[in-house]
């Protein structure tokens, strides 16, 4: 298993997770209200999975391996990564506090901001650094990394990891009519 492996099969939930999001958007600007429970786990989902577990694992685990190269040249690079992780984070926030506060237009606002920089940022990721990650890690660094990333908070991942999967699942279902698929691996 390679670094990129890893990491592509969380963007495809957070993707997946983001489809819901989007879906919701459109209801809210067809009039229909916001569902309270299915917005505050859809937010769960982006903040504990994409954003503490996702992110808090390419900062902790990826980015500090590719910093080893003693030229730094991705220093700059992951900058920008952890500046759009930031800017997500924030947009992640407010949409928490317009679901709090049942603002559907600063739902839709925080929404749809996250919706456009969450993918344009998986997209970057998948474009250049998990390419770079598989290639510039040697063998040893490689190996390290993918256990370590594998491992990133297991108890979270546990406890925590499976209950919002599975609520991705009915989400999935009642807003864009996908039938269980049964399979939650991550």
């Amino acid at each position: 298993m390679k670094v990129s492996d890893v990491l592509k099969s969380e963007h495809s939930l957070i993707l997946r997770a983001l489809d819901v999001l989007e879906a919701m958007t459109l209801r809210t600007t067809q009039g229909e209200a916001l569902d309270k429970r299915d917005t505050q786990d859809i937010v769960a989902i982006l903040k504990g999975f994409a954003d503490r577990h996702h992110q808090g694992k390419e900062e902790a685990v990826l980015f500090p391996a590719l910093l080893q190269d003693r030229r730094q040249q991705y220093f700059e690079k992951l900058c920008g990564l952890i500046f759009e992780h930031e800017q997500e984070r924030s947009l992640a926030t407010g949409l928490e506090e317009a679901v709090e506060t049942g603002n559907p237009r600063e739902f839709l606002f925080c929404a749809g901001q996250l919706i456009q920089k969450t993918r344009a940022h998986i997209d970057v990721e998948e474009r250049g650094l998990l390419h770079l990650a598989d290639l510039a890690l040697s063998p040893t660094e490689h190996e390290r990394t993918v256990t370590e990333l594998l491992n990133f908070d297991a108890s979270w991942q546990k406890q925590v990891l499976s209950t919002l999967l599975k609520r991705l699942e009915d989400m999935e279902e009642t807003y864009l009519n996908r039938p269980r698929s049964g399979a939650m691996a991550c």
